[in-house]
Order: structure tokens, then sequence, then C-alpha cells
């Protein structure tokens, strides 16, 4: 196609555009950030109830981790001007905020702001595609486009899960299917945003990395449950009870959840996308985990009826499996119009969002029309030539066993 040749053809010209690019949203978000947030960086910020939670859990018991009572007061003792809010993660982020206790809060979320940053820069230099050029500027377009900005001004965990995906992939590749798993049932810190990725392993027939997951988030959940006890289960219970009501209407603001509402019309879809997903994983089998892990976050993104714009982190993601994967040029097309779309997310709003999300879904369940890899030759920064790495191997050759 000319409009093909055409990108091909100043393929090494996209890197610098990219690198350009990043650097300005980054110089944008830092403005931003200086004007209307840097002062109330710490009041503002949500880890303060992780670390509120943390501090109910060790000095109340955790049968009270889910106390509203006791949540406020502890927000409340960190200043006055501290808003409190319920904290409704499930316990291991409470669990993974407790050693930053020691620290006062003010050097805690400086800490936490810390692993954020690193936890983005590992995903980064696992996961982003292309030779030096290439991948210099994926990482300034990560950390400039405004929802993964915010998330980390915001101490919001995704992060920690984009990691979490990245290193299972990485294991994956390094034939460690079950460190894989484990690595993977991080996503329980922050579990709508790639809950689908096992179960789209476990289909495209990485079984090992799927059995691992579940024995270990078992563990995990067997371990919440025994912290908690019945009164903090019903406590935890009461508390999800209210993001079913109008005051939490902005968790819904970017999911599907918000123009469907919460009835049956929004149980339906959901029962399609996950459908979709599974179909998508089922069609890359035997073809390496790229796309099926792809395939996974963007159905979880789009299946969870809760979700706030700095979540869209897990679309940058996935965007990298899919061009990992060798994905087809309409495809990459579409990742370029969706990074667009997510830096102007507060403008556009949800529906623009949560159709590219449901094209690229559909993309990667429709029947492929060319070998996975085709565009790995195609360098730039979204179809960055993908060097050979340590761990790496053909998509063509079958991948990774199960």
């Amino acid at each position: 196609m000319p409009v093909i040749a055409y990108f091909r053809a100043r393929r090494r010209v996209w890197p610098a555009v990219g690198l350009l690019v990043g650097v300005i949203l980054i110089g944008f978000d830092l403005w931003e950030a200086a004007a209307t947030y840097i002062s109330q960086y710490a009041v503002r910020n949500d880890f303060r109830l992780d670390y509120a939670a943390a501090s109910v859990g060790i000095k109340s018991g955790y049968s009270h981790l889910y106390d509203l009572a006791a949540q406020k007061s502890a927000i409340e003792s960190l200043g006055a001007d501290f808003n409190p809010q319920p904290f409704i993660s499930p316990p291991p982020l409470a669990w993974l905020a407790t050693p930053l206790l020691v620290l006062p809060f003010a050097a805690a979320v400086l800490v936490w702001t810390l692993v954020l940053l690193a936890a983005l820069g590992w995903t980064w230099y696992l996961l982003a595609p292309g030779a030096r050029p290439a991948k210099a500027a994926h990482l300034v377009l990560l950390l400039g486009v405004f929802p993964v900005a915010f998330g980390v001004m915001v101490g919001q965990p995704g992060a920690l899960v984009a990691a979490a995906v990245a290193t299972a992939w990485w294991l994956i590749r390094k034939d460690r299917p079950v460190w894989a798993g484990l690595a993977l049932s991080l996503i329980v810190l922050k579990p709508q945003l790639a809950l689908l990725v096992p179960v789209c392993l476990l289909v495209s027939g990485h079984a090992r990395t799927f059995g691992a997951w579940l024995v270990a988030t078992l563990v995990i959940g067997l371990i919440a449950l025994a912290l908690l006890g019945p009164d903090g289960v019903a406590r935890y219970r009461d508390v999800l009870a209210q993001t079913q009501t109008p005051a939490w209407d902005i968790t819904r603001r970017y999911s599907i959840s918000g123009p469907l509402g919460l009835g049956p019309i929004l149980t339906v879809t959901q029962v399609v996308v996950v459908a979709v997903a599974l179909l998508a994983a089922w069609r890359r089998r035997a073809r390496g985990p790229e796309l099926a892990m792809a395939a996974g976050i963007v159905g979880s993104l789009l299946a969870t009826p809760y979700l706030g714009f700095q979540d869209f982190l897990m679309l940058i993601v996935a965007g990298w499996l899919v061009i990992r994967g060798g994905g087809t040029a309409w495809q990459v097309g579409l990742l370029v119009v969706g990074y667009a779309l997510l830096e102007v997310a507060l403008v556009v709003l949800a529906i623009p969002i949560l159709l590219a999300e449901a094209a690229l879904l559909i993309s990667l369940a429709w029947p492929a029309a060319q070998p996975p890899g085709d565009l790995r030759r195609v360098h730039g920064v979204v179809g960055g030539h993908v060097p050979h790495e340590p761990g790496d191997r053909d998509l063509a050759d079958g991948g990774q066993r199960a």
C-alpha cells in the first residue's frame, strides 16, 4: 500500500519525531505539575490511602483494615488538609505500603513515587521495542502521555501492574514459565487492569505460567482471608458495595459502565468482551505470548466497570506487545491514533477511547492476514525494528512451549 510504503521510506525520521513529541509532552506535564499540583503533592496523593490502611492494619489489626472510621482517623492524623477517602484496594497493596510506615509520610510518599518511576523504567527496559533511537523515543512518549504522568503524580499502583506484566513476558521468553506466573501474581495490586492476561495465556498454550499464577494468587488470597477474618471480609464487602452508588461515578467515567450503566446491558457486554479476548488468545496459540497478553490487557480494561484514566497506562504496554508480536499496519496505525486520544483523554472523555480499544481487540481476534513478524522490519517509534535480544525467539518458530 502507498501509505505503508511512505512511512517505511521515512523510518529513520520517526524516532526523532517521537523524541520531540515526548519531550514536549514531558515539558507540558512538568509545567502543569508546577502550576497546579506540586504545592499539594502530599495531600492529593492517593498513597495516603495505602499508608493509612497499612497503619490501621498494624495498629488495630487487619480485621479493621476496611473499617471506614479507622481509615478516616488514620488519614486525618497525617495532617489537617488530608482528605479522607475509603481504601478499597485489595489487602496486598496495604502490605506493600507497610515497610514505609517507618518513614514520615512526606518521606514515604517520595519513596513511593520513586518506586513507581522505577517500575515504569523497568517496564520500558524490558518491553519497549526498537533499536536505541526508537527505544529512547518510546521512553519519553511513555513518561509524557498525560494519563501516565498523572498516575505517578497521584501515586496510583498501575505502574507496578505494568511492570509485573512486562516481567512475566520477559520470563516467558526466557523459558521461565513458572517464574513468569509468580511475577504475574502481582496484578493482585490492581487486578482489573490485567485480570484476563493469565487466562489468555492459558488459552494460548502457556499452561505452566497460568498454573503458577493461579497457585500464587490463591496463596495470597488465603493469607488475606486469614488476616481479615470474617469481620474484615464483611467490612470489605460493605466498602465495595459503596462503589455501586452515584458517589462513585467518577470511578466509572472512563470504563464501559460509564455509557452503559451497571445494568444487564453491561453484563452482556462484559461477556462479549471476555469471549472476544479469549478468541484472540486462542487464535495466537503456539505463536508466542505477545498478542495473547495484549488481548488480555485490552479485554480487562474493556470489561472492568471501574477505571480511572490514569489506568490507560496499560494500553501503552498492550501496544508494545502488539508491536513485538508483529502487529499489522492497521493495528500500528490504530496505536498511533490511540496514543493521541490518551493525551487528550480529559477532553474527548471515554467513548472514543473505548471504541479504539474495541477496534484493537477485534483486530486481535480477527484471522491473521499475514504471518506474525511482518512489521518487525519497520524501523521507527511505533513499528520499530526489534533486534534479537537474549531470550527472544522468532515468533514464527512456534513460540514458547507451555
